[in-house]
């Protein structure tokens, strides 16, 4: 048999194995082959801070073909940390992260971006604190709005008024109210239930009026008595001062203190003690007055008029009793009127009628109250 004969019925015995071969490669694929690349799925993800995320990572051989692997994961820019399963968990602060999370085997690596959020509002802290203003002022109040980690958060909140003081607008403008006090934690900023809040000091303003007590203070000559003078801004708050002291229209005098002692001389002197706010009460002084009751003491002498009377036998003629006290003040007085030595007779109301025997009787006349007495001489 010739070669080439030969070379024909060889080739006719292996194709029917090579055809067999192919058939069997068509359903039965090759292993996967060498890792050629990795990929980090979620390739970017947002975590709100302290919030975890899995993620994963796929690796392929040339052919696309996944090989499965068990990756190093770490931490390449910042922003949280990874386990070694790759659970992913953001940190405090927020940002972009980009390529942050890695996943590696060998010399092949792939890589995944995190931005990282603030989280839900936990905390408003009002500014200023405690601010002092007079009546009537303004003060601009501000609200930061953080999350648990202290993440400033771009929230506008809702301004109030808890606790008076004076009142506020939507955009946390305080005015303050015309009464004096300290307000605890009268601004509030809310957002929810979280609040924020300051407190407010409302001073008094200006003096605008002195009130001098007691007004008015009865007293006896000689006596003393104490004055204070209080004064108040245009919205009744006290405003603290050190008076001038000084007496204006008589009846006693007084000390720097406000001391008043009564002078001798009875009688009701209006307006007298005066508070004033400044320095011998100069021009623009506010001032506060007290009016002064001087009364007389206590009943020292009686007086009997007309003194010595001359009459004619069975005339008549009226006296009249007039008390004083040591200073010589006016007491008035109702005494009982007698006669002490003869020479007529009296009445209640101190008309006396002559009798008929003439003569010249000495203090018969007389007004007593208590143990005072005065007389008169009758002709």
């Amino acid at each position: 048999m010739s070669a080439l004969p030969r070379f024909a019925a060889r080739l006719a015995s292996v194709l029917p194995f090579a055809a067999l071969l192919a058939t069997a490669c068509e359903h039965h694929p090759a292993a996967p082959g060498v890792l050629a690349t990795l990929t980090v799925a979620p390739t970017s993800e947002t975590l709100v801070v302290g919030t975890s995320r899995q993620f994963a990572a796929i690796g392929r051989d040339a052919g696309g073909t996944p090989v499965g692997v068990n990756p190093t994961w770490s931490v390449a820019a910042g922003g949280g940390a990874v386990t070694t399963s790759g659970v992913f968990t953001a940190g405090t602060v927020p940002g972009i992260f980009a390529n942050t999370v890695r996943a590696t085997i060998g010399s092949i690596a792939a890589n995944a971006s995190v931005t990282v959020i603030a989280g839900a509002a936990a905390s408003i802290t009002v500014t200023p604190a405690s601010p002092t203003l007079a009546p009537g002022a303004t003060q601009q109040f501000t609200a930061v709005v953080a999350d648990a980690f202290g993440n400033v958060l771009s929230i506008a909140p809702n301004w109030a008024i808890s606790a008076g003081g004076g009142t506020i607008s939507a955009t946390g403008l305080f005015t303050a109210g015309a009464l004096a006090g300290t307000y605890v934690n009268t601004v509030q900023a809310s957002l929810g239930g979280i609040v924020g809040s300051a407190t407010v000091t409302v001073t008094s303003g200006a003096l605008a009026t002195i009130t001098v007590t007691p007004n008015p203070a009865p007293l006896a000559p000689g006596a003393t008595a104490q004055f204070t003078a209080v004064g108040r801004d245009a919205g009744g708050n006290t405003v603290a001062i050190t008076p001038t002291w000084s007496v204006v229209a008589g009846g006693g005098s007084i000390g720097a203190t406000g001391l008043f002692t009564a002078g001798t001389v009875a009688g009701t002197f209006t307006n007298t003690v005066r508070a004033c706010s400044t320095a011998l009460c100069a021009g623009g002084s506010i001032a506060g007055v007290a009016t002064v009751t001087v009364s007389a003491a206590a009943l020292a002498t009686i007086t009997v008029t007309p003194n010595p009377a001359s009459l004619g036998t069975g005339a008549t003629q009226q006296f009249t009793a007039v008390g004083t006290d040591a200073f010589g003040n006016v007491v008035t007085i109702a005494p009982t009127w007698t006669i002490f030595a003869g020479g007529g007779t009296i009445n209640a109301a101190g008309l006396f009628t002559a009798g008929i025997v003439a003569g010249t009787y000495v203090n018969t006349v007389r007004a007593t109250l208590g143990a005072i007495v005065g007389s008169a001489t009758v002709t």
